[in-house]
């Protein structure tokens, strides 16, 4: 009987010896990236970080998706940052006296500030008493307390600048730095977003 062929020393080695991992789909990474980008809705959040985490764990098998599930897991937690910050504003901006106060009260409380920086024609106490009147109205509306307060304390520093216009003396600068807070604590309690 003729002697085998020589067979090459790497035929002979078992077939699953130190064999790199097989690149191959990971459809967890792609849900995570596509969740974590319709992170705006707020519903996709968990799910984005659930299959990031998911495919983070394939990938180690298949070592395909892991930036697709980091860009996932941070799109998620971008989206939920935003939201974190919004909703609270969004939701006081829901009072009736705050829908009121960002309407026509807040128009025309700008029409007074307008009449003091000499952006418009001052027209007196006309403008003033309109503010006061809708300042008013929407804290009677105001469901929230706090709302209810700053907007009542918006319209009694505006009676003092009436008084004193009234009166023809000039504002004093103390009183339109309280105004400015006033407005200002007003501006916070219905959720006013200024970036």
């Amino acid at each position: 009987m003729p002697p085998a062929p020589d067979r090459p020393a790497a035929a002979l080695a078992p077939p699953d010896a130190a064999a790199p991992p097989r690149p191959g789909p990971n459809g967890y990474a792609t849900a995570a990236l596509t969740l974590g980008a319709a992170g705006f809705t707020l519903t996709t959040v968990v799910p984005a970080v659930v299959y990031g985490i998911l495919g983070l764990r394939r990938a180690r098998n298949r070592g395909a998706g892991v930036l697709r599930c980091w860009l996932g897991i941070a799109l998620a937690a971008a989206w939920a940052a935003a939201g974190g910050f919004l909703i609270p504003h969004l939701i006081q901006a829901s009072d009736p006296g705050c829908t009121s106060y960002k309407g026509p009260a807040l128009t025309a409380y700008n029409k007074v500030i307008d009449d003091f920086s000499g952006r418009s024609p001052h027209t007196g106490t006309s403008d003033v008493s309109r503010a006061i009147a809708a300042l008013d109205t929407a804290a009677a509306r105001s469901r929230s307390r706090l709302a209810s307060r700053d907007l009542s304390h918006l319209a009694a520093q505006l009676r003092i600048v009436r008084t004193d216009i009234q009166a023809g003396q000039a504002v004093p600068d103390s009183v339109l730095r309280a105004l400015n807070r006033a407005a200002s604590d007003t501006d916070s309690d219905c959720g006013t977003v200024r970036f």
